[in-house]
């Protein structure tokens, strides 16, 4: 609506200008909206720089106020309760735990397979889902030792539930174990109960 008005207003101002020509009244008038931002680049609407390549340069340093670094290690302690830790921490030791988690055994390490936790302490247990969704594959990762062992172990327990023979594959240099089928929750309690 602003841009409207001046554009009346500068019709207006050129209809005006041929009997002001020898005066000099409609520069003057024009110089005057100008000055007071009713026409031209501050008419209505600010000016807002989309890059930094359209926006003015910065200039020299003396010309903008000076700015100063302050190091207070006794206010940072303030700002330092606000950021996240770097690390997941470790869990508090109790007794049980409201969600069923179970932290791993101190003697895990010292069997003939070895299952690392993930860095927020969870069972490295994954299922993905191949073939838009029509093929469900359960993967345990972070496996150490003998790796046949627990496929073993593991592929007695999943046929044992699901009542079929069921397809894995061992991927002994990446420490990999994958079953055909949605059994995450059982390799996961199984595990659980064995300490890992």
């Amino acid at each position: 609506m602003a841009n409207i008005v001046c554009l009346n207003k500068l019709r207006i101002l050129s209809g005006f200008s041929a009997t002001w020509k020898g005066s000099g009244g409609a520069e003057m008038m024009l110089g005057h909206l100008k000055c007071h931002g009713m026409i031209g680049q501050l008419a209505g609407s600010q000016v807002r720089h989309s890059s930094f390549r359209s926006s003015p340069q910065f200039g020299q340093i003396d010309d903008h106020p000076p700015v100063e670094i302050a190091k207070n290690p006794p206010e940072w302690k303030f700002v330092e309760r606000l950021l996240g830790p770097v690390t997941v921490p470790a869990p508090s030791i109790r007794p049980n735990y409201p969600s069923g988690w179970q932290p791993q055994q101190p003697d895990a390490q010292n069997r003939d397979y070895f299952i690392a936790r993930t860095r927020n302490h969870m069972l490295p247990v994954y299922m993905t889902e191949k073939f838009r969704g029509s093929k469900k594959v359960t993967k345990v990762r972070k496996i150490q030792g003998d790796i046949w062992k627990l496929e073993e172990e593991l592929r007695h327990v999943v046929e044992k539930a699901a009542g079929k023979k069921v397809l894995s594959r061992v991927n002994e240099m990446s420490g990999q174990i994958e079953f055909t089928g949605a059994y995450v929750n059982l390799i996961k309690n199984y595990l659980q109960d064995k300490g890992y």
